[in-house]
């Protein structure tokens, strides 16, 4: 990223007509390069901090739209600079012709994530917490949002924070013991850091069991519906999206290619994929949609296995690949039912009884889907009340930092020297820094602040 000490500008809301559209500028001449384009609608502009004042902005002496500004004295901002917002007119071109003006008077045009990124480069949050706000802005589903809330709000810093003041402490008196052995009776022996690494390790356990669920709610779950033709799949897909996205027919064959839909279920966000009818075909074009369907069902987490109630002589398990799940729907429950009972294997394989067509036993579905998505014993409710790991890189971090631990305890229970158990303790130190942004290194930040909108 380019340095500080200039002024940035870009537009910060989406690109499209609307009401209104915001203008930021952050840096140390926002102030002046405002003073150069803002025309207030009374007298000479007294930049007040956090105060609404209506004007117009100007390229020149050419006119380019009626605004609000608003001006946030530093450090009272996002960034902890100086900050202006300008509320113009939402369409392209007065967003651009503000943005224009303030370039042309000595403003830089913003890198992507770069407010953001100089909101953590001046202390104002953590790493943890800028990543934050990429997850709410993409967040997929409201458990989605309200975990993006709270490691904004520094939830999960917290609880990283308070490993790694343990892991200091028991650093300081290692050195202690160390450097002053004739204080060594106020240095942790090894027995103390032993019980005591306990419980810090538990809690750096607990909080890597949510990765699980964190990666599903940042990236969803990819979802295929299978079965064979005229199953109901598609007629599926339409009741769970409540529209009709997908064309249904009475004719086998209808779907010649998968079909992509995103839903939230029970606050779980899912990738839903209709897919062509399982079948042999001579059909040159029906190959190539059940080639993806087969494709579509590889790549899946979640399959969603079609069944005809009303048909004999179906097979009720797919057969699924390693760390995939499985739900058989036995569709038409509305028609008379051929499908013998007792081959459906409850106990291996959640099954489940609907009718696409009439909407009868899809909140049974619902709630097996919610099962199949999240870990034993976690509820969507245990997930919002709790700090959950989204991102891979503090998963990495944090299995780095539990195994640097367990080599220095290992060694300690050796008899090792204490200096020696060090070592690996100042790693996890540095490790759990890493997640917080505390120890970083300046091609890692850019590149995560590269995933961000322009104007954020």
């Amino acid at each position: 990223m380019s340095t500080r000490n200039n002024t940035i500008a870009a537009i910060a809301t989406p690109s499209g007509t609307g009401a209104l559209g915001v203008v930021r500028l952050s840096g140390v001449a926002a102030v002046d390069i405002v003073r150069k384009i803002f025309v207030p609608v009374k007298g000479e502009w007294k930049p007040r901090s956090h105060r609404m004042v209506y004007g117009t902005i100007v390229n020149g002496s050419a006119p380019i739209d009626e605004v609000m500004l608003c001006y946030m004295r530093a450090p009272r901002s996002f960034t902890r600079e100086d900050v202006v917002e300008i509320y113009a007119h939402g369409g392209a071109l007065p967003l651009h012709g503000v943005l224009n003006a303030a370039l042309e008077n000595g403003a830089r045009l913003a890198l992507p994530g770069e407010f953001t990124q100089r909101a953590f480069l001046n202390g104002r949050i953590n790493l943890t917490q800028a990543e934050a706000v990429m997850d709410i802005i993409n967040a997929s589903s409201d458990t989605a949002r309200t975990a993006g809330l709270r490691q904004l709000g520094g939830g999960l810093s917290n609880k990283i924070q308070a490993c790694r003041n343990a892991i200091m402490k028991w650093l300081a008196h290692i050195s202690l013991s160390i450097d002053y052995p004739e204080h060594e009776e106020e240095a942790a022996n090894r027995e103390t850091i032993l019980h005591e690494a306990s419980a810090v390790l538990n809690d750096m356990q607990a909080l890597l069991k949510t990765a699980v669920i964190g990666r599903i709610l940042r990236e969803g779950i990819k979802t295929a519906i299978v079965g064979a033709p005229n199953a109901g799949k598609s007629t599926l897909l339409n009741a769970i999206l409540g529209e009709d996205r997908a064309i249904t027919h009475e004719l086998p064959g209808t779907t010649r290619d998968t079909l992509t839909e995103q839903i939230q279920i029970g606050g779980i966000p899912l990738v839903l994929i209709d897919t062509a009818g399982l079948r042999e075909t001579d059909d040159p074009v029906e190959q190539i949609g059940v080639t993806r369907s087969f494709a579509a069902a590889r790549d899946a987490q979640l399959i969603l296995y079609v069944v005809d109630g009303s048909e004999a002589g179906q097979a009720l398990e797919y057969g699924i690949h390693e760390g995939q799940q499985q739900i058989t729907i036995i569709n038409k429950c509305d028609l008379p039912q051929e499908v013998h009972q007792g081959l459906i294997d409850v106990g291996s394989v959640p099954t489940v009884s609907i009718s696409a067509k009439t909407g009868q036993g899809m909140d049974a579905l619902f709630t097996a889907i919610q099962q199949a998505c999240l870990t034993s014993g976690t509820s969507i409710a245990q997930v919002t009340e709790s700090d959950v790991i989204t991102r891979e890189r503090h998963r990495i971090l944090l299995e780095q930092a539990i195994a640097q631990i367990n080599n220095a305890l290992n060694d300690l229970r050796a008899g090792v020297a204490e200096d020696i158990a060090a070592i690996e303790l100042r790693g996890a130190y540095l490790s759990l820094g890493h997640i917080l942004g505390v120890e970083y290194a300046d091609d890692i930040v850019d590149r995560i602040f590269a995933e961000f909108c322009v104007g954020k």
